[in-house]
């Protein structure tokens, strides 16, 4: 009897030790500082950034996201978060003309939960409502991060972005 307490002991530590040892290296494939590829990009409605950074850095128990693009108008829009992969809703913040409704579909809150190897699901949100989805992809080689967001626009005909970021 206590031998197999002591074996599910173990195998509760090796559990464990893997989900960190996962969130852990989904983390450390989106750190870095990426390029958008517009050329690669797809945008549903509206038109496509000039240019656009993304910077991750990795954040007490999750990652911490910085974007900063160029309009097609040259005006700058920046937003940015810091999330833990645990489910719940984290603050959005940002700067420019009408950057939260242009770039989060209105959004207040993200929430983050790993999804798969090298993946991770985002869930934005405005007064607890889900107001746009999104799954990031780093590829295996860790080069290219991609991003897929489903939301509405402003008239609440859906849209769909899937924007395709180089790491530098």
């Amino acid at each position: 009897m206590m031998r197999r307490l002591v074996e599910l002991f173990q195998i509760g530590l090796f559990v464990a030790a893997a989900g960190l040892l996962l969130a852990s290296s989904q983390r450390n494939s989106v750190v870095g500082t990426w390029k958008l590829n517009v050329e690669q990009s797809k945008y549903s409605s509206g038109a496509p950034p000039k240019s656009a950074t993304r910077t991750v850095e990795e954040h007490e128990n999750g990652i911490a996201v910085s974007y900063e693009y160029v309009e097609s108008d040259g005006s700058t829009v920046k937003y940015g978060y810091a999330a833990s992969f645990d489910g719940k809703d984290y603050p959005i913040s940002g700067s420019g003309t009408n950057w939260r409704e242009a770039m989060v579909g209105g959004a207040e809150t993200i929430s983050l939960r790993p999804s798969g190897s090298n993946a991770y699901a985002a869930v934005l949100k405005k007064t607890s409502n889900v107001v746009m989805t999104a799954r990031v992809v780093v590829s295996k080689d860790g080069k290219v991060t991609t991003v897929t967001s489903n939301g509405a626009d402003a008239k609440g005909q859906p849209t769909k972005t899937v924007s395709v970021w180089d790491k530098q």
